[in-house]
């Protein structure tokens, strides 16, 4: 076994689900809109446009600014993202150990993460994603989970080291 380090496909498709956007979102009538990101969302309103970073929403909790089923979906959200982001670094040490079972991990907590998103949608925005709070249009929670089984059956895998060692051609210096 080498030194090198390659760079998995279950690794980058993994790493891309932090670009894809999760949700589309409409606040009440039309108070604002917004996009949301695994790390971050972006929202316009009649107060102003902003940024939102993910762990925000705790301090927002904390402060009394979220109640209610708001809160209940802020916290469940983050905790989505956390999970998220712990897949992918358990996907990370998978790749760089040649861990088949840690991607089978990774995979597991990815569809948690999807499972995690769109019971915080259901809670804040209702079952069937439209209710009094708005309208949640969940774009990103497909891909997620998609990725999630793709990891976990395999589907992504190009296992290189596996077919080096069967064909006798690793990367072994014998003196």
């Amino acid at each position: 076994m080498g030194n090198k380090t390659q760079f998995s496909l279950p690794l980058i498709v993994q790493c891309s689900l932090f670009f894809l956007p999760v949700n589309i979102y409409i606040i009440g009538n039309w108070l604002g809109v917004g996009v949301q990101w695994s790390l971050f969302r972006y929202q316009q309103t009649y107060l102003g446009d902003s940024s939102i970073v993910f762990y925000k929403d705790l301090f927002y909790v904390l402060n009394g600014t979220l109640t209610g089923k708001s809160m209940i979906a802020a916290e469940i959200s983050f905790t989505a993202t956390c999970v998220i982001i712990v897949a992918t670094i358990l996907l990370l040490i998978a790749n760089m150990k040649y861990n088949r079972n840690w991607e089978k991990y990774s995979a597991i907590l990815t569809l948690s993460s999807g499972s995690l998103f769109l019971l915080s949608d259901a809670i804040q925005y209702g079952v069937f994603i439209n209710g009094p709070a708005g309208l949640v249009i969940p774009i990103g929670l497909p891909a997620i989970l998609f990725a999630g089984v793709l990891i976990y059956r395999g589907d992504l895998m190009v296992d290189t080291y596996e077919d080096e060692q069967a064909s006798g051609t690793s990367e072994k210096v014998d003196k």
